[in-house]
């Protein structure tokens, strides 16, 4: 058995071609420590036979256990030598991985009852071979047993490394195609805000400078705060009430009497973390789907609140309802899909009717601090 540990420090497969390395046998003396460690807790099988200290006196006991001791030294020790250098040996899988290191304990115990034959001064027949042989045997067959469960074990260990490997790149792909997931949801806002932004602040200042420079105002400080959230997968709600608000502003100027709002956002909750443009989603949707369809227009009501660790953050307005709504939906069908890749079922988002008249619509995040809070 004290082959298995001696054996324990043979080398593995490389990544590249598979060769025997010395790289395991550099700690050799702490195998060594532990493997006299083992070979003298076997020794001492000597000392419990049956009724051995009611025949010898205790000095012959101990010499005779020390004599035992020094056999199972020189066989281990000549095991030990053989399989490090076999071990040490550039040997290529053509020739065979195993055969090297199994001869080597062969030869290492035939080497070690050869010593032990000679030691004892035995005389070098036929007969003296044969028991030589037969003890070699023995300790190939242990030290054949330990090599072929080591091999096991350090195959097993291999197979669970490169599961682990394909595993962690597995969970790298998919974060890449998480991420470029997330910047193609991204490229999709709606570029027809900016566009018609422009084109009023253009006419405004044709016709009233003054409301033309309000917007013009509003529309930089709407800019000021989405430009920097596209670099990010996830922002505050500080940033995203921001947003929402230079946006409403935006079309407050241009809507007039049609479009009113409020914000309940209370300030503790700014620095929670938030997906960025969802909160910009909800109000584009309430604006345009909701208001835009009544001559009157309408109210939006954006408020925030924390319950049982979850942030959930609701868009309110009293405009068309979900009869007149109109679109395709590509926005909603976009915030699911980058809500599912940012938090997984953790996340939800709801639409439902809004009392009197209009769409409540809701977002329920994990409530937690963000990571971009001090970008």
């Amino acid at each position: 058995m004290e082959r298995d540990l001696l054996l324990s420090g043979l080398p593995g497969r490389s990544n590249g071609p598979a060769i025997l390395r010395l790289d395991f046998w550099r700690p050799l003396w702490r195998i060594g420590l532990i493997a006299l460690a083992i070979i003298f807790a076997l020794s001492t099988q000597f000392l419990f036979q049956a009724g051995l200290y009611e025949i010898w006196p205790l000095a012959d006991i101990l010499r005779g256990w020390l004599d035992h001791f020094l056999d199972l030294m020189i066989v281990g020790g000549c095991i030990f030598v053989a399989v490090a250098v076999a071990a040490s040996l550039h040997i290529r899988p053509s020739f065979g991985e195993h055969l090297p290191l199994l001869a080597s304990i062969a030869l290492g115990a035939v080497s070690g009852e050869m010593l032990d034959a000679l030691r004892l001064s035995l005389p070098l027949d036929a007969s003296t071979f044969g028991v030589v042989l037969a003890k070699a045997a023995r300790w190939f067959a242990v030290g054949g047993l330990a090599y072929a469960i080591h091999t096991l074990l350090r195959r097993a260990a291999d197979a669970a490394t490169q599961a682990h490997e394909s595993e962690f790149q597995r969970l790298q792909l998919d974060r890449q195609v998480t991420e470029a997931r997330l910047q193609s949801l991204r490229a999709q806002i709606e570029p027809h805000f900016l566009f018609n932004t422009l084109a009023n602040i253009r006419r405004l200042y044709q016709t009233d400078p003054g409301l033309g420079r309000r917007m013009l105002s509003n529309f930089v400080a709407y800019l000021r705060a989405a430009l920097p959230q596209m670099r990010h997968d996830e922002t505050t709600l500080g940033h995203e009430v921001d947003l929402a608000r230079a946006y409403l502003n935006v079309l407050q100027v241009r809507m007039g009497e049609r479009l009113r709002f409020r914000l309940d956002v209370p300030d503790g909750l700014c620095a929670l973390s938030f997906p960025p443009f969802a909160l910009s989603t909800l109000t584009e949707n309430a604006v345009k789907h909701g208001l835009n369809p009544l001559p009157e227009g309408g109210s939006i009501e954006i408020a925030a609140r924390v319950e049982n660790r979850r942030l959930t953050v609701e868009v309110a307005d009293t405009g068309a309802g979900l009869r007149q709504s109109g679109g395709s939906g590509a926005g909603i069908a976009n915030l699911r899909a980058r809500l599912a890749a940012l938090y997984g079922s953790e996340a939800g988002l709801s639409i439902e009717l809004n009392a009197p008249r209009g769409i409540r619509a809701s977002i329920a995040v994990p409530a937690r601090f963000s990571r971009a809070d001090g970008d």
